[in-house]
């Protein structure tokens, strides 16, 4: 009967004293690390440890070498591959029909919901509360994703290119690298690149190849994550094209075939349109080269917002109006989830809100900037009053 690994081993530990494994195993979906102590095994193939129904193999440096399937689990209840024997320092392996016999029987429990279904029932909650003209309390988690991830997540699953279009400092680099960590891939991150060695690599004057994070990407698997890429000099994007299309690349010591884990992601502060009033530097993307990515807008996240806030919803919808007015009145300025972190870290630490405003939040802007900035915001929190008492 076949299963599939819901599973990664991140560590094992032998305690030789009590005869058991130490495992750390981290659940597909769940963020959480869980640890689990259970005998050591051993049959034809070595030594072996149970966990979540599955034999996990492992060689003298503790390194997992196999994984197979012994048994459904559906609940907490497991039920052993193997019997103690007389000393007690290995289980005895069982025979094939006892195997068999053993993953027939399915034990019943409630299922745990998955990360959507959680998310779904809070939501139900919360409109409830609305409804009553009440707020639950924020509950701070330990690990928040930007609510394209699992979009994101699936994509680069389905070796698609990525290019995600959102403003600056609104998380993208963090987020891609966040997805390559659960789905166990190396990250490899190049800036906006202006010469084409700086993705090709090149040979130096005694013949030695200096590599790149593209290549090592391209020919280990990975993720290469371009940022920057409408800053990118359109020579760099016609290579990235062609080794996107053939999966394989010529490097200055020949040609490469391109590793079957090989991923590509991109982000921009446009959609390839070119400079605009915030991006000035920015280069028309070719259609040739947009064609390539499936193009996910990313842009700030309320609940990233409120996790750096740790729940000040009051700060939260302050930086979201400021935003919002010099949108509106066409002003270059950025405030990003940094802006929101140095505020709350100032804050916390007992300074003035006037002088935060000034050094954390219009940073160096014109006098006329912050005035119309301040003139325009309608909010009656704090933290407007103390923009309007800096105008």
């Amino acid at each position: 009967m076949n299963a599939k690994v819901n599973f990664t081993v991140k560590s094992l530990k032998e305690d030789m004293q009590n005869n058991k494994i130490i495992a750390e195993v981290k659940f597909d979906n769940y963020d959480k690390i869980y640890t689990y102590k259970h005998n050591t095994c051993v049959d034809s193939k070595g030594k072996y440890t149970l966990i979540n129904g599955f034999a996990v193999y492992f060689d003298k440096s503790m390194t997992v070498t196999d994984i197979e399937f012994r048994y459904h689990v559906k609940s907490g209840k497991k039920r052993a591959a193997g019997n103690s024997n007389s000393s007690g320092k290995y289980f005895e392996p069982r025979t094939e029909s006892q195997i068999t016999a053993e993953t027939e029987k399915v034990y019943e429990a409630e299922p745990i919901p998955t990360k959507k279904e959680e998310e779904s029932i809070l939501g139900k909650i919360k409109k409830e509360a609305e409804k009553h003209g009440e707020k639950l309390p924020y509950v701070e988690k330990e690990v928040v994703h930007h609510k394209e991830y699992d979009t994101i997540k699936t994509c680069i699953e389905n070796d698609l290119p990525i290019y995600l279009a959102g403003s600056a400092g609104s998380g993208k680099n963090h987020t891609v690298e966040q997805v390559a960590k659960e789905l166990g891939f190396d990250f490899y991150f190049t800036n906006s690149v202006q010469q084409e060695y700086k993705l090709t690599g090149f040979i130096d004057a005694g013949g030695v190849y200096h590599e790149t994070e593209f290549y090592r990407a391209f020919t280990k698997g990975g993720i290469f994550f371009l940022d920057e890429m409408d800053a990118s000099i359109p020579e760099v994007l016609v290579l990235l094209n062609a080794a996107i299309a053939n999966r394989y690349f010529e490097f200055p010591m020949g040609k490469v075939t391109a590793h079957e884990n090989f991923r590509v992601v991109a982000a921009g502060n446009t959609v390839g349109s070119g400079a605009d009033e915030s991006y000035t530097g920015r280069m028309v993307l070719d259609q040739a080269t947009l064609d390539r990515f499936v193009i996910i807008e990313f842009n700030y996240d309320r609940e990233i917002e409120m996790h750096l806030a740790h729940g000040n919803e009051e700060l939260v919808d302050f930086i979201e109006e400021i935003r919002q007015v010099s949108e509106n009145q066409m002003l270059r300025t950025t405030f990003s989830y940094r802006c929101i972190s140095m505020v709350q870290k100032l804050e916390k630490a007992g300074m003035p809100l006037e002088k935060i405003m000034v050094i954390a939040v219009v940073k160096g802007l014109p006098k006329d900037t912050i005035s119309m900035l301040a003139n325009n915001m309608n909010g009656d929190d704090k933290y407007s009053k103390a923009l309007r008492k800096i105008a």
